[in-house]
């Protein structure tokens, strides 16, 4: 299939699937909406005093409308990660903010590991041509990599997720055409943001208290410092069982 007929299949079909996504969560973000009082809206927040405003304004309607303004959360989010649209990070914030520690963390981390794997999906099915085409030297490089460790896969793209040498985007996009199979995606997603999430939800719950988009009090400190430490102790233990998986030499001596 020529680049053209790639480029004009990708297009009508991602584009296809957009829009009748685009179509769903508008209607449910608008039968939401309606249960708002006269002067308030639905938005998606650029700053951090719109971040604080709503949150207060889903917080005050999850308390009778909780069913629909989770499936409204749940919506939005597998849309931006489905479609590779920037604003995880605030997405995460509202859900600290919206549902605490142990029911947002959890939430966000399924929600990344299933919009991540609709994204892989589509690119296997619409765009696999011409992701090869249009990232070649970062698919080289990536090839490169999980194939000298192709005996530990799954702790390479946890890794790849932990400290990431491309974004995470592109590593949806890639993951079809590299081979990796998508269970191994599906958990690599699921673990190796946990504590990119933590960090963020945690923001979400002192949301109250931002002054930008960094906290500056001793309580987020420890917060911070704490996911830090589960980064590293994460890190070491990716590190103890690619070791452990890796196989031994045999040395003969004569």
């Amino acid at each position: 299939m020529g680049m053209k007929q790639e480029l004009t299949r990708a297009v009508c079909g991602v584009g296809l699937i957009f829009c009748v996504a685009s179509v769903g969560l508008y209607f449910l973000a608008a039968s939401l909406s309606n249960k708002l009082e006269e002067g308030s809206s639905l938005f998606f927040p650029r700053t951090v005093e719109q971040l604080r405003s709503l949150a207060s304004l889903l917080t005050s309607l999850k308390e009778k409308h909780f069913p629909h303004v989770l499936l409204l959360f749940v919506g939005a989010y597998l849309y931006k990660q489905a479609f590779s649209i920037p604003g995880s990070l605030v997405m995460n914030i509202l859900a600290g903010a919206l549902f605490g520690l142990r029911v947002g963390l959890p939430l966000v981390c399924v929600l990344n590991a299933v919009g991540a794997s609709t994204c892989y999906l589509l690119s296997g099915m619409f765009g696999r041509g011409l992701v090869q085409k249009l990232f070649a030297s970062r698919l080289k490089q990536l090839k490169k990599r999980l194939t000298d460790d192709q005996h530990s896969l799954l702790f390479i793209l946890i890794s790849l997720r932990l400290f990431p040498m491309s974004p995470n985007w592109l590593l949806n996009l890639s993951s079809p055409q590299l081979g990796v199979p998508l269970h191994l995606f599906f958990i690599s997603v699921l673990l190796g943001l946990i504590p990119y999430n933590f960090i963020c939800v945690q923001t979400g719950l002192v949301l109250s208290e931002l002054q930008g988009l960094s906290v500056l009090n001793w309580h987020s400190t420890l917060t911070l410092l704490g996911a830090a430490g589960s980064l590293v102790a994460t890190a070491m233990v990716v590190r103890w069982c690619k070791k452990r998986n890796q196989p031994k030499e045999l040395s003969l001596t004569l």
